[in-house]
């Protein structure tokens, strides 16, 4: 592991993601960097409810879940203070919506090395400020 990478080893992380081939993938790339995975969810709801059931140390989001958008989770994840990062195919804006207005994203298909790099600004800026 990439020692620019240290912080992220047991971070809890919630994936919510609905493509079987590129969930495990995701969960390859969380496991090399030590990360302890929660879920991982495939429908909003779902996500919803780990969101509510857990405690996160932050999140990986498809920006769709089998047809519906993920801004009830990213919602419910912004109201707990859990940043997330949003996974998409769509290189465009992530819309409107202002739960998704100012999220990182990384765009499919990605790296480990683009992961984790996403990962630690995000997730571990959050966990020093604790």
């Amino acid at each position: 592991m990439a020692p620019s990478f240290e912080m992220l080893q047991g971070l809890r992380i919630l994936v919510a993601e609905d493509e079987t081939l590129i969930l495990m993938e995701i969960e390859d790339m969380l496991g090399e960097l030590g990360c302890e995975i929660v879920g991982p969810v495939s429908t909003v709801g779902a996500a919803v409810a780990a969101i509510r059931h857990n405690d996160l140390d932050g999140a990986l989001l498809d920006m769709n879940l089998r047809g519906e958008r993920i801004v009830p989770a990213a919602e419910e994840l912004l109201a707990r203070g859990v940043q997330f990062i949003l996974c998409t195919g769509y290189a465009g804006a992530a819309g409107d919506e202002p739960a998704l207005k100012d999220a990182p994203r990384l765009t499919k298909p990605f790296s480990l090395q683009s992961m984790g790099a996403a990962m630690t600004e995000a997730f571990t800026r959050r966990l020093s400020a604790r």
